[in-house]
């Protein structure tokens, strides 16, 4: 559908044809109905667009000054047309995240927009994994290296993500801090999991589990209330290291890889967005986090 005033339209094909009856024939228009839209953009703009005679029209000086107009103005409407079919015909993005990240992202006033009009999934990253293969997420926001994947599936490693022991200040004050006995751990089956305890070996840090849990925000609960010392992303605890509720445990760099995962196929911005802003974010909040 051409969304531009038609009388513009009808307008640059006289002028390119200068003929009144090619132009008709171009639009697949009776000739009246073209002089009659000629005639109506004249008198609305209390000018002469063309000089006519036997053979042929031209352009008044008026007339060239409103065909420059008129071109803007057709290349706008295309414009126009290609981004409502783009909106019209590119559905409703699926995003697949880690539960960290989508707390980074929902903590971020800038974000906001970003995340409008996505559904966003949060689970583990076998199990984006596996939906991104199934076609059911368009793009996974993910820990670990991605092994298992078809060739059709694309990936990008981000920045890593910076994670801090934190214990309540009830605890005592251990002397060692390369010993932790009471650690609220991640689920023993995930894959920050079996990360983490590499690193923990590589480190020579002695680290002894007493509960696992899927969620986060109970080891955080857990860890304030007293219950242990857990490992977190910083970003998730920093405001409460500076309220004083939780002490940050003095230990080597400990962080995860975080990956973006999408199909080769699938080239949509939304997603190449949302990987940049992430990356931003986690490079914000520890620029130097190497392995």
């Amino acid at each position: 559908m051409n969304l531009m005033d038609h009388r513009y339209r009808k307008f640059y094909e006289v002028a390119r044809l200068k003929s009144f009856s090619a132009a008709a024939k171009s639009l697949g228009k009776s000739q009246p109905a073209i002089t009659l839209a000629i005639g109506s953009l004249e008198r609305s703009l209390g000018v002469k667009l063309f000089k006519r005679n036997r053979y042929d029209v031209a352009l008044t000086t008026e007339g060239k000054v409103v065909l420059e107009s008129a071109k803007k103005i057709l290349k706008e409407d295309k414009l126009l047309q290609q981004k409502l079919a783009s909106v019209a015909h590119d559905p409703t993005r699926h995003v697949g995240i880690i539960d960290s990240i989508a707390h980074l992202l929902y903590s971020s006033s800038q974000s906001i927009e970003l995340l409008s009009g996505l559904k966003i999934m949060v689970d583990n990253s076998k199990k984006i994994i596996s939906a991104l293969v199934a076609g059911k997420i368009d793009i996974g926001l993910i820990t670990g290296q991605p092994g298992l994947l078809t060739k059709e599936i694309r990936i990008k490693r981000l920045h890593n993500e910076k994670f801090v022991f934190v214990r309540s200040p009830k605890l005592k004050v251990k002397k060692r801090e390369d010993s932790i006995d009471d650690w609220l751990a991640f689920n023993a089956d995930s894959t920050t999991y079996s990360h983490f305890v590499k690193q923990f070996k590589r480190l020579y840090l002695d680290i002894h589990p007493i509960f696992f849990s899927t969620s986060l925000d109970l080891l955080k609960d857990m860890a304030i209330d007293g219950r242990g010392t857990a490992l977190l992303p910083y970003h998730m605890v920093r405001e409460d290291i500076a309220d004083g509720k939780l002490l940050k445990v003095k230990t080597p760099t400990l962080a995860r890889p975080i990956w973006v995962v999408t199909r080769k196929s699938d080239k949509a911005s939304a997603q190449e967005d949302i990987a940049r802003h992430v990356n931003r974010l986690l490079a914000g909040i520890a620029p130097n986090i190497h392995f």
